[in-house]
């Protein structure tokens, strides 16, 4: 009887427990099963949208508003933007966005290159690329300036090749907004600088008021020198009187120079400032003698730096001489003196 008392309140006891474990769990939901559905697209400004797609990579730009002063200064520098008028952050900040707009518009602007445009293969192979590629031509002496070849090149180059063309021409393009007016900028400054060496220089590489690094080929086309004569180690005569005389172009003044001098690093910005002086009226270049050492025997250059004056005849013929490095008033006196000379 006690035994199944016993029993009877052991069943009862697991029942009750059953029971309140159902209890328990009805109420409480399992975590495990719980999973939180992934928005398809959120729209707080802040955040960025994930993108499901994994060849598409969005970049993003952190919000100027949200960022430092130096952060904003690095940025505008790493974009060639200058910043010089900006007083207060609120103009760094609006600078900024113009610049990136800017930059989005000129990648918007840009054709894609096509297979053609992106290279062109030499006879023997080579690849070359052709925003790569010098357009610069030495004028004939009847030829005219195509302009509207000109500008239909120019349009197939990629904007960071026209920049920096633009700089090597001197032009300001800072204020640029559009690729087309770089074109035409890029496109006059050619033509201006076409007619510059079309009346001044024989080769068409010599500019008024620079002074031109020059190849040999190039110096003895100005100064009118036969190459056969070169290869036997000596200069070119004029054949006549009116050679010589008739002083058709303008005068040369030749800087003999090497990398490693220090006196022809102190003479290269004196140079340069005689130049800018002197305009049309004098043709300045200067010649590697390490990289051309036959034109240097030739010219029997025994120290550097050497500057050489030569006359404007039809085969140039040297007046004067002057080794060791000379400030740009010397300079200026040693033209005039063999100008005066020459006539």
């Amino acid at each position: 009887m006690n035994t199944c008392k016993r029993l009877g309140s052991l069943v009862f006891a697991v029942a009750c427990i059953t029971r309140r474990h159902q209890a328990y769990a009805f109420a409480s939901p399992k975590i495990s099963t719980i999973t939180r559905q992934p928005s398809s697209s959120c729209n707080h400004p802040l955040v960025v949208n994930s993108v499901t797609d994994d060849s598409a990579t969005d970049v993003t730009l952190t919000n100027p508003a949200d960022m430092r002063l130096r952060e904003i200064q690095s940025e505008l520098k790493e974009r060639n933007v200058s910043y010089a008028d900006c007083f207060d952050r609120e103009s760094l900040v609006k600078r900024l966005l113009e610049a990136r707009e800017n930059t989005e518009n000129e990648e918007a602007s840009t054709p894609q290159p096509t297979e053609s445009s992106q290279t062109a293969k030499s006879d023997d192979g080579d690849v070359t690329a052709k925003d790569d590629a010098t357009t610069t031509t030495s004028p004939d002496a009847d030829a005219a300036f195509d302009k509207e070849a000109t500008i239909a090149e120019l349009r197939e180059l990629r904007v960071k090749v026209l920049k920096e063309k633009l700089s090597e021409y001197k032009v300001r393009w800072g204020t640029f907004n559009e690729k087309e007016q770089m074109v035409q900028a890029l496109c006059n400054a050619m033509e201006q600088r076409f007619v510059q060496s079309k009346n001044f220089s024989r080769s068409g590489s010599i500019i008024p008021g620079e002074v031109t690094d020059v190849t040999e080929s190039v110096l003895l086309e100005e100064m009118g020198w036969l190459e056969s004569d070169v290869n036997n180690g000596v200069a070119t005569k004029p054949a006549t009187a009116d050679d010589g005389d008739t002083l058709p172009h303008s005068p040369i003044l030749l800087d003999m120079y090497a990398t490693w001098c220090g006196p022809c690093k102190m003479v290269a910005p004196q140079l340069e400032a005689a130049a800018q002086e002197l305009g049309p009226t004098c043709r300045i270049m200067k010649i590697d003698s390490d990289k051309y050492q036959r034109l240097a025997s030739v010219l029997r250059i025994g120290g550097l730096p050497t500057l050489v004056y030569f006359d404007g005849g039809n085969v140039s013929k040297e007046v004067k001489r002057v080794e060791g490095a000379l400030m740009k008033d010397g300079i200026l006196d040693l033209i005039n003196e063999c100008g005066s000379m020459a006539r």
